[in-house]
């Protein structure tokens, strides 16, 4: 969530320029991810909404969209973008690199979009605790090349190097695949917890 030192001009400017939605097209990833109607997205480092407003589109009226950031001012541009556009199920909420105020296993999928390679291990755990057992993190990231803009090279990581952080969280990697010629993701579960032998487990 490295926006954080971003004035609100900039940010704007970077996060919903033509150039990114080109690169990086939001609906293309959450038909691949296959988002559903009524489920719950928590988009950590959620910037000027760029990923979470497709999001609320996907999930419908029934769903709900957690768009997070550490930012003061992205916070409060989200909130006024989701009022302005009548976007009620679009829900901007101000956290710290170690806490997210949201309760736990409450989220489908939780995305993390450009910003594992600034954030601290105690936001990816954040992250995963705020998502059910069984739900999706799906994580975006530059692909460590030269590339017309974002991050330096230098301080990106590879779809490898981004495997390890995640697994280490406890996560399992279901899915990976290209976003433009820029961007790679990476998608995985966070496991259910074991079917104890001799105990019945009732339908939901």
């Amino acid at each position: 969530m490295n926006e954080a030192s971003w004035s609100r001009a900039d940010a704007v400017t970077v996060l919903d320029s033509p150039e990114r939605r080109s690169s990086q097209d939001p609906d293309r990833l959450w038909r691949r991810v296959g988002l559903k109607l009524g489920e719950t997205v928590v988009d950590v480092g959620a910037g000027s909404g760029f990923y979470a407003f497709p999001a609320a589109a996907a999930v419908g009226p029934t769903g709900r969209v957690y768009a997070v950031d550490v930012s003061r001012e992205l916070v409060e541009l989200v909130r006024e973008r989701a009022a302005s556009r009548n976007v009620p199920n679009v829900e901007a909420v101000l956290s710290t690199p170690t806490h997210i105020p949201i309760e736990d296993a409450v989220a489908d999928v939780a995305i993390l979009a450009n910003v594992l390679h600034g954030i601290p291990s105690k936001t990816v755990e954040e992250t995963v605790r705020v998502l059910r057992p069984g739900g999706r993190l799906v994580n975006v990231d530059w692909k460590k090349e030269s590339t017309p803009e974002g991050p330096p090279v230098r301080h990106r990581l590879t779809a490898a190097e981004a495997t390890v952080t995640l697994s280490a969280h406890g996560l399992a990697s279901v899915d990976s695949f290209e976003l433009g010629p820029y961007h790679y993701v990476l998608v995985f579960e966070r496991p259910r917890p074991p079917r104890l032998p001799g105990h019945l487990i009732s339908a939901e």
